[in-house]
């Protein structure tokens, strides 16, 4: 079975573990790729229009306008099941058609999302889906584009609030807001605290690149607390995911969590030793499913 890829989310920022050598690292681009699917509204109820712009990637820079087929997963995860989506979502049988082929498309949230991915008691045996820790439910997106492997995005639901008493789902109610997606700021490059321009940077160096968003783009939200029966305030972590055709970066992400309130993140990238263009691209993601992503070309001379 092929393996799966999922564009998803992630919930926590927290510390970045080392992983063995296994070949080509996540940030490098050696490949035709999906890198990200933007929502907008990135949070959405069933039956809501929403539009979907895929960031697809080559060694030879972004693609425009990519042929790229859309389709909603209605297969729920089985209990024995650690993917993020099921694998029946590789399935044709699995599948909603989801707009028109190409990027962007625009498709309607199936009317039944909240029954089948969130707390709404769901058909066939399945019991209802648990939130993840910001409260959220998710609807699996699946992106096919010709000589990539499958990709899957999760489209945040607004479903009821599940398992609250009256008084605390009312307030809820009126205190929570759907998300909303993350702005990324321009990309800026430094050597050694001194800043360099993006189409001036020296073969073999150490550059610093810094990017970010504004205060608030990590949203403020209240959550339930399950065990307490209560409301939680939270504020959104933010993730950026970096990416290159060459060079290598120290950490394939950064990012902040929900109680650092620095609107900005940096990596350090070693240029080639070989001049010559370099496609960057970055990625940003907020905890609650909402992103951002941008391209860059970088200029590396002797």
């Amino acid at each position: 079975m092929r393996a799966l890829r999922v564009l998803a989310p992630v919930l926590v920022v927290c510390a970045f573990a080392c992983a063995p050598d296994l070949g080509d690292r996540d940030s490098r681009v050696t490949d035709l790729r999906v890198l990200a699917v933007r929502a907008e509204p990135p949070e959405a109820a069933p039956g809501d229009d929403v539009t979907y712009t895929a960031l697809v990637v080559a060694p030879d820079g972004t693609r425009a306008s990519p042929p790229i087929g859309w389709s909603y997963c209605i297969a729920p995860k089985t209990m024995t099941e650690n993917e993020i989506v099921s694998a029946a979502c590789l399935r044709n049988d699995a599948i909603r058609a989801a707009g028109d082929s190409g990027s962007p498309t625009h498709a309607a949230l199936p009317s039944d999302a909240c029954q089948l991915f969130g707390p709404d008691p769901p058909p066939g045996g399945f019991r209802p889906r648990d939130p993840d820790v910001t409260g959220g439910y998710y609807q699996p997106l699946r992106a096919l584009l010709d000589g990539a492997h499958p990709s899957f995005a999760l489209e945040r639901l607004a479903c009821h609030l599940a398992s609250a008493p009256a008084d605390v789902a009312t307030e809820y109610g009126k205190r929570y807001h759907r998300n909303a997606n993350p702005h990324l700021s321009p990309l800026a490059a430094a050597i050694a605290g001194a800043p360099v321009a993006l189409d001036r940077i020296p073969a073999g160096a150490r550059v610093t690149l810094a990017s970010g968003w504004s205060d608030a783009d990590a949203e403020d939200y209240v959550t339930f607390d399950l065990t307490t029966q209560s409301l939680v305030d939270r504020r959104e972590a933010m993730r950026a995911s970096w990416f290159a055709t060459a060079g290598e970066f120290s950490v394939d992400r950064t990012g902040r969590a929900e109680d650092d309130r620095a609107t900005a993140t940096e990596n350090t990238w070693a240029a080639p030793s070989s001049a010559g263009r370099v496609h960057v691209w970055i990625v940003l993601r907020d905890s609650r499913g909402g992103i951002d992503f941008a391209a860059y070309d970088l200029d590396v001379v002797p």
